[in-house]
C-alpha cells in the first residue's frame, strides 16, 4: 500500500497555470513580528518551468506543507490493521516508505527540502507483538505546522586568527593600495610644483621665455605640453574612481553601517565624470564621497586652466621691447588650489584603507565574483520576481547587511559572503553539501526551459509578462537609447558641419579674426582675450570627453549579458568572467579585441582618443599683431587646428557606433549591486561548489 501510494504521489502532473496571465511585479512582504518575514506570493515565473517531478505530491492547500497530516492519517490506517489483525512479518518496513524528514519549500529556487527532525526510534522485535493501547489523538497531538521554513539563522562570527582556510578580509584593488595612491599623490604633488615654480618665477624675473612665434618647439611646449602632462593624471584617476566605486558598497557593509539601502542605493559603476555624485555622502560616508568630488573638480577644471595658463606678454628688458612667455597669477594658483584638494582627497584614501577593513578576499570586477559572495546569502527571498520590475531599489525593504564570515546556530562549519545577521536560512538548499546534494532523489531536480527562445510567449498580450518585449526590452541607459542616439548623432553632425563650415568660409581661421575682447595683458599677465579663446575651446572638449566616459562605461558593463542573451549560451570567460568595466583603457581595447567584441574596442579606443580634443582646441588659439591690418587677431596653428578638425569629425562618426541595438536592452538598470543580484537570486550558478569557487579566487588573485 505504501509503495504504490508513494508512486501515485510521484505521478500526480502539477496543475496547469494560464500562461497568458500577466504576473504582479514583486512579490508582497508580510512580517510577523521583529525577525521573522514572509513572502506571499501568489504566482511565480518558476511555475511554468517545473515539471511534475518538481514536486513530492499534490498539495491540499497551497503554499503550506500538509505532509504531517497525511503523514499522521497513513499512521492511524496502519494502526486499525495493527489493532484489526496480525501484523505480517514486514509490516515493520513500512515506517520507511515514507520520509521521517518534513518535505518544505525552498522558496523562489524550486527545491524541496528535507528539514531536520528527530530520527524515529526504531520498533523493537518480539516473538509475541503488543497490541497497541490505541486512544483517539488529542488536538496537541496533531504535527504542528513550523513557524519558519528553517530553525537555523545566520550568526556573525570572527574567523581563527592565522588560519589559511579563513584569511583576513582586507583586500584591496591594486590601485587603491597605499604605495598605489601616494604615486598618483606624488604625480599631483608634481603638477603643483611645475605650477608654483612657473608662477613665481615668471612674476619675479619677467618672463619665463622669449617668444619666437607659432612655429617651434617652444609654443609646443607653453601650449600644449601642460595639457599632455595633466592627461595621465586624469586617466589614473578615472581608474582610481572606478575602483572606489567597485568596493564601497563591500567596505560599508563590512564595517557594519546601519544603512539599511546600500546595495539598492550605492552606484558600482562610476557616475562621476560630468556632473558630480554626491551618492557617498547620502550613504555615510563622507570620505569616499569627499575624495570623488575632489576628483572631479580637478578633471573637469584643471585641463582647461591649464590650456590658457601661459600667455605672452610684452617686457621691456634694458630698454628693449621683448614678447615673452609668462605665466597668468589668478590661474596658476586656482590650478595649485585644485590639484591641493584632489591631494587631500587621495591622502583621505589612504587613511580609509589603512584604518578600515574592506570586508573582501578578492576584487568583485565581474558577475563570478558576486556570485560567490551571495551564493549561501539569507536575503535572495528579497529579489523573487525583482528581475522584472522597472526599479529594484523601489521593490526591496531596506535590510541591515554585513560582508563576512557566517555560520549557521545549529552547524560549526564557516562560511563567507552577504547576509542579514539573526535572520533565517530562507534558501536551506544553497547550504547542502555537495554529497547531499548528489543524495536527492532524481525527481526533485530542476528543470528549465528556454521559454523566450522556444516562442512561448511571442504573441503574449500582456505587456507586463516576463517574457512579453516590453518587460524584457524596457531598459537601457538613457543616453544610448535610440531616440537619444538619433538626437545625439544630429546635434554632434550639425556642429560638426558648422564648425567646418564657419572655419573655412572665406579664410575665417586661417586669415585671423577678431577678438571682440581686450587683449593687451594685465599686470598679472590676464588678457582677457587669449582666456576666452583657449579656456572655452579646451572646456568644450573637455566636457565631450567627459560625456563619452559613461557611455565607454555601460558598453562595457552591459557586455556579458549581451553574451548571456544569446540562444546558444556564452562561454564563462566572455560572459560570467569579464571585467570590463574595471580594466584599463588600453588593457580592455585588447581584452576586446580577443573576444571579438568590437563594438567595446571601438567605444573603448574612442574614450580615449577623444582626449585629444581638450588638448589641441586649448592651445590653437592665440592673440597675434597683423600688420597688415594694423590690429590684433585671434590666430590660430593651422596644422593644430587641421588635426583638431579630424579628431572632431571622428567622434562624430563613433556616434553610430553607440547604437544599442536589442541584445543591450534589459529589464532593468545594473547600476548597483541590487539591480545584479535580481538577476541572478535563481541562477544554476548558485549551486556551484563554493569551496571551489573560493579556492579559485584564492589561487589567482593578486597578493
Amino acid at each position: 500500500m505504501s509503495d504504490s501510494n508513494q508512486h501515485y504521489q510521484q505521478q500526480q502532473p502539477s496543475a496547469p497555470e494560464d500562461l497568458g496571465s500577466p504576473r504582479p511585479g514583486t512579490a508582497s512582504t508580510v512580517r510577523f513580528g521583529d525577525d521573522r518575514v514572509a513572502r506571499i506570493s501568489p504566482r511565480s515565473d518558476d511555475t511554468v518551468r517545473r515539471l511534475a517531478s518538481d514536486y513530492a505530491g499534490p498539495a491540499p492547500t497551497p503554499g503550506l506543507d500538509d505532509s504531517p497530516y497525511v503523514r499522521f492519517a497513513i499512521d492511524q490506517l496502519t494502526r486499525d490493521e495493527e489493532v484489526g489483525g496480525p501484523r505480517r512479518q514486514d509490516s515493520v518496513s513500512t515506517n520507511q516508505d515514507y520520509p521521517t524528514d518534513r518535505l518544505v519549500w525552498d522558496q523562489s529556487l524550486g527545491y524541496f527540502t528535507r528539514a531536520r527532525t528527530p530520527a524515529r526510534t526504531p520498533i523493537q522485535h518480539t516473538e509475541t507483538p503488543q497490541r497497541p493501547n490505541f486512544k483517539s489523538p488529542s488536538p496537541q497531538a496533531l504535527p504542528q505546522r513550523p513557524d519558519s521554513i528553517d530553525p537555523e539563522s545566520f550568526v556573525a562570527v570572527d574567523p581563527p586568527e592565522q588560519s589559511l582556510l579563513y584569511p583576513p578580509l582586507d583586500y584591496l584593488p591594486m590601485v587603491l593600495r597605499p604605495l598605489a595612491l601616494l604615486g598618483l599623490i606624488f604625480s599631483c604633488l608634481l603638477m603643483i610644483a611645475g605650477v608654483v615654480f612657473c608662477t613665481i618665477w615668471s612674476h619675479r624675473h619677467e618672463g619665463l621665455w622669449d617668444y619666437k612665434g607659432q612655429r617651434g618647439s617652444r609654443y609646443f611646449v607653453m601650449q600644449f605640453l601642460p595639457q599632455i602632462l595633466a592627461a595621465p593624471v586624469m586617466i589614473w584617476s578615472f581608474v582610481v574612481q572606478a575602483a572606489v566605486y567597485r568596493i564601497s558598497p563591500f567596505a560599508m557593509m563590512a564595517a557594519e553601517r546601519k544603512r539599511g539601502s546600500i546595495l539598492q542605493g550605492l552606484p558600482i559603476l562610476p557616475k562621476n565624470f560630468v556632473f558630480p555624485d554626491f551618492s557617498h555622502f547620502r550613504y555615510g560616508e563622507p570620505l569616499f564621497g569627499f575624495s570623488l568630488f575632489t576628483i572631479w573638480l580637478s578633471n573637469f577644471f584643471a585641463m582647461p586652466l591649464l590650456s590658457c595658463i601661459f600667455q605672452a606678454k610684452y617686457y621691456v628688458i634694458d630698454g628693449q621691447g621683448v614678447w615673452r612667455w609668462t605665466s597668468v597669477q589668478a590661474v596658476g594658483w586656482t590650478l595649485v588650489a585644485s590639484y591641493g584638494l584632489m591631494t587631500i582627497g587621495l591622502l583621505l584614501l589612504v587613511i580609509r584603507f589603512i584604518k578600515g577593513c574592506t570586508g573582501l578576499m578578492w576584487d568583485p570586477i565581474c558577475l563570478a565574483d558576486l556570485i560567490s559572495l551571495i551564493q549561501r546569502s539569507n536575503i535572495l527571498h528579497d529579489y523573487e520576481h525583482s528581475e522584472t520590475v522597472p526599479s529594484v531599489k523601489q521593490s526591496l525593504d531596506p535590510r541591515v547587511l554585513r560582508l563576512g564570515y557566517w555560520k549557521l546556530s545549529m552547524k560549526p562549519e564557516i562560511f563567507y559572503g552577504i547576509g542579514e545577521v539573526d535572520a533565517p536560512i530562507r534558501t536551506p538548499s544553497l547550504h547542502q553539501t555537495e554529497k547531499n546534494r548528489e543524495r536527492q532523489p532524481h525527481g526533485m531536480a530542476k528543470v528549465r526551459f528556454d521559454l523566450e527562445h522556444n516562442g512561448a510567449f511571442a504573441n503574449d498580450p500582456f505587456d507586463h509578462h516576463l517574457y512579453s518585449p516590453f518587460t524584457r526590452y524596457r531598459w537601457t541607459p538613457w543616453f544610448i537609447r535610440k531616440p537619444s542616439v538619433v538626437v545625439w548623432t544630429i546635434i554632434v553632425f550639425a556642429l560638426f558641419i558648422a564648425f567646418v563650415t564657419v572655419s573655412f568660409v572665406n579664410h575665417a581661421i586661417e586669415g585671423g579674426f577678431p577678438p571682440k575682447l581686450p587683449t593687451l595683458p594685465s599686470i598679472s599677465a590676464f588678457s582677457s582675450s587669449n582666456f576666452l579663446y583657449s579656456f572655452i575651446p579646451a572646456l568644450i572638449g573637455n566636457v565631450l570627453f567627459l560625456v563619452w566616459q559613461p557611455i565607454d562605461m555601460y558598453f562595457r558593463a552591459l557586455q556579458p549579458f549581451v553574451e548571456l542573451s544569446a540562444p546558444t549560451g556564452a562561454s564563462a570567460d566572455k560572459s560570467l568572467l569579464l571585467d570590463y568595466p574595471s580594466s584599463l583603457p588600453i588593457q580592455v581595447t585588447i581584452q576586446a579585441i580577443i573576444n571579438g567584441h568590437f563594438k567595446v574596442v571601438w567605444i573603448s579606443l574612442m574614450s580615449l582618443i577623444s582626449l585629444a580634443l581638450p588638448i589641441l582646441a586649448g592651445g590653437v588659439f592665440i592673440a597675434l599683431w597683423y600688420p597688415d591690418h594694423d590690429d590684433v587677431r585671434i590666430s590660430s596653428l593651422m596644422p593644430a587646428f587641421y588635426a583638431l578638425i579630424a579628431f572632431c569629425g571622428l567622434y562624430a562618426v563613433s556616434f553610430l557606433a553607440i547604437w544599442p541595438g536589442r541584445r543591450r536592452y534589459l529589464p532593468h538598470d545594473i547600476a548597483t549591486l541590487a539591480d545584479l543580484m535580481s538577476y541572478l537570486y535563481q541562477s544554476p550558478s548558485l549551486r556551484t561548489s563554493f569551496s571551489a569557487n573560493l579556492a579559485a579566487k584564492l589561487i589567482l588573485s593578486p597578493v
